[in-house]
């Protein structure tokens, strides 16, 4: 837990959860970033439809939301995947 906040369920890990997804839900996979990469598991795009599939199913209330925050990050997977595929660092 960093700054008291306990660290958020994984995604994959959501059924044995306990009630912790009060805490949020991390949607996360190593390897994966924005677009597709050489890692088969979700992109970003896949990760944002599994949360809205949780909010669809009423896992997360629009009360939930409100007081909620997101972080989203790209990574070195994202850079590295396009310059391997012979995009420039411009």
């Amino acid at each position: 837990a960093y700054l008291g906040i306990p660290s958020p369920t994984p995604y994959k890990a959501r059924r044995a959860g306990g009630g912790r997804q009060r805490y949020g839900m991390n949607f996360a996979y190593a390897g994966t970033g924005v677009f597709d990469t050489f890692v088969m598991l979700p992109n970003l795009t896949t990760q944002i439809g599994f949360f809205e599939q949780l909010i669809n199913g009423g896992t997360y209330r629009s009360s939930d939301l409100r007081s909620s925050m997101a972080l989203v990050s790209a990574s070195t997977n994202d850079y590295t995947f396009y310059v391997l595929r012979k995009g420039t660092v411009e």
